[in-house]
């Protein structure tokens, strides 16, 4: 009655009973037939979207439709199961097309879970790396802010100490006047290393940065293509089938180890990275007028920390890397494949070594795991820019 259809003879049969529908009939059996389409692509594509994901998506679907088995089936629903295993049976009969979905799942994966896998794990192993920077303000009063070091520190903590001196735009530019003890970069709008060589230009003694949200884009592409977003640029790439439009917006990246390009000689002064609120905490006082000086730096006992690693970060984290490592297999929606079984085994030995305590085998099953993903899937542990 919605559409506008007569109470009787409503529905595919009164096509047949009523040859000679009216116009407004005819429209409402053919909205009819559309919605009854709509709703078999929907299972059809929520089928397929969960054989993408795999791992508990897939065993959810599996059982959501184990249950339907039980029950009278719809037309749509006839026809949408019809439709995957066709699909199904074709995917075993084009194995080159088989490989790049493969692939593209593999790189959606990437993009999706490396970031939170190395964030955990950064922070499993700046238990033992990162320092504490005590820093005084104008007023006399100081605070404790945590830093992760770059990956070319030499453990010399008293380079670290000193007045800092704010840089701005994200010092990727030459300074216009020499510097003295430490600048305060943010991140975003250039490579590590070029902050990092500006800084070293200018004469400073050593580097603290700090992180904002700056675009998923990669520095090289900046100001060339894309959309402007905040301190960069987006594009699409290969894996970003499933990633809309986030990839335009601005992220909080998170403190990171960082590095410069193998290629490149590693620096010779010292850098670190603080979060974006202690950062931004510090570089406001400074250009507000005051001061802030590094009058202190810090370490802390590997297994200090890690009993609130364990009971808080360590699950989520086996969760990251199972979901990560189901990207990986070769069937469509099979979970049986050999590469699950050796993740599997080298998640389990990481879980024992974390909570062992025991920073060696820890770092020893961590890049075990890495080395069993496939080279399009592997990743440094440090970052770039």
């Amino acid at each position: 009655k919605f559409l506008g259809a007569p109470e009787e003879g409503f529905g595919p049969m009164a096509l047949r009973r009523a040859p000679h529908a009216s116009p407004r009939e005819g429209r409402s059996l053919r909205c009819l037939a559309l919605a009854a389409g709509l709703v078999a692509l929907r299972w059809l594509l929520q089928a397929e979207c969960e054989a993408w994901l795999g791992g508990a998506a897939h065993r959810q679907s599996k059982e959501r439709l184990a249950r339907e088995d039980s029950e009278p089936l719809s037309l749509g629903r006839r026809e949408a199961g019809a439709a995957v295993l066709t699909a199904g049976a074709a995917w075993s009969a084009l194995p080159g097309e088989a490989e790049a979905f493969r692939q593209d799942r593999i790189l959606n994966g990437k993009r999706t879970y490396v970031p939170k896998i190395r964030a955990a794990y950064q922070k499993l192993e700046g238990l033992r790396d990162d320092i504490y920077l005590e820093v005084e303000f104008t007023d006399g009063h100081r605070d404790l802010y945590q830093a992760r070091v770059a990956d070319w520190y030499d453990g010399i903590d008293r380079k670290m100490n000193g007045e800092l001196t704010l840089v701005p735009n994200g010092g990727c530019d030459p300074y216009t006047q020499k510097v003295l003890g430490i600048v305060l970069v943010s991140r975003g709008r250039c490579s590590f290393e070029r902050k990092i060589a500006m800084a070293q230009d200018a004469g400073a003694q050593s580097v603290v940065l700090y992180d904002v949200p700056v675009s998923k884009m990669p520095q090289d592409k900046a100001e060339r293509v894309g959309t402007t977003r905040s301190k960069g640029q987006a594009t699409r790439a290969a894996g970003d089938a499933l990633s809309g439009g986030v990839g335009i917006l601005p992220v909080e990246k998170g403190m990171t180890i960082m590095a410069v390009d193998k290629s490149s000689p590693k620096p010779s002064i010292d850098a670190v990275m603080i979060n974006r609120l202690n950062g931004t905490t510090i570089a406001t006082a400074i250009e507000e007028g005051g001061t802030a000086k590094i009058v202190r730096t810090d370490r802390f006992e590997f297994s200090q920390n890690i009993d609130a690693f364990i009971k808080k970060d360590l699950k989520k984290m086996l969760t990251e890397m199972e979901i990560y490592g189901n990207s990986f297999r070769a069937s469509k929606d099979s979970m049986d494949d050999p590469i699950i079984a050796t993740f599997r085994k080298d998640r389990k030995a990481f879980e024992a070594a974390v909570r062992a305590k025991d920073y060696a085998e820890i770092r020893r099953t961590f890049l075990d795991w890495n080395s069993h993903l496939d080279t399009i899937g592997q990743w440094e542990l440090a970052e770039l820019e």
